[in-house]
């Protein structure tokens, strides 16, 4: 199961350094260039059909290997403009950018014993996505939320 885990997740950064960055002048290239980090690891761990995948979620992942956002899209189609799109500006809602450490996207798939929140995504044995803060999909998923902000946009010359 780790061997197919493992392929899964280089198939997606693959596929996601290959895929367009967001329109949006207000997103900074840097941020994204995190997220194409982040975005294999949601679509591992968050992105079943049960979980994140789902419409039904507040917060949403989709992809190769996963849910597809396009129907029309086959299982390990490389991964869409609008899917990991979509995908960033879930990840973006999830963020505090006044207190980065309480940002949902951190909170929630963590651990309550390491100092996460109620989250209903616990295995068969109780538990959360990421037991310690020193998981390695959480430090990335840490290192996208306390990334540099986007900077606004110059004003037009007069």
């Amino acid at each position: 199961m780790k061997a197919r885990e493992a392929l899964l997740t280089m198939i997606a950064l693959g596929l996601c350094a290959c895929a367009d960055p967001p329109k949006g002048a207000e997103r900074a290239d840097r941020e994204f260039k995190q997220f194409q980090i982040v975005y294999p690891i949601l679509i591992r761990d968050c992105g079943f059909n049960t979980c994140h995948g789902s419409t039904d979620r507040f917060f949403q992942v989709s992809g190769p290997g996963r849910v597809r956002l396009d129907s029309a899209s086959k299982a390990f189609d490389g991964v869409t403009g609008d899917e990991i799109s979509a995908s960033f500006d879930s990840a973006l809602s999830m963020i505090d950018p006044k207190h980065p450490d309480a940002s949902l996207l951190l909170r929630k798939p963590l651990s309550i014993q390491a100092g996460g929140m109620s989250h209903g995504g616990v295995d068969d044995f109780g538990r959360n996505v990421y037991r310690t803060a020193n998981d390695q999909g959480f430090v990335a998923i840490s290192n996208f939320v306390f990334s540099p902000a986007p900077s606004p946009a110059p004003a037009p010359a007069k």
